[in-house]
């Protein structure tokens, strides 16, 4: 079985220089962190490897 996947994801923005967290399900961004560095216990968007 393959590990269940989070709802929520984070991806840095390079244009604003800030990190942003979306929604899987959705498909929309909830917020911009204001503060530097990465959400904690929010997993990082990686590209799938083809």
């Amino acid at each position: 079985m393959s590990p269940q996947k989070s709802r929520t994801f984070q991806v840095f923005n390079a244009s604003t220089g800030r990190w942003v967290k979306y929604d899987r399900e959705v498909g929309r961004i909830v917020a911009c962190k204001k503060s530097e560095g990465p959400y904690a216990n929010v997993p990082k968007y990686r590209k799938a490897h083809s």
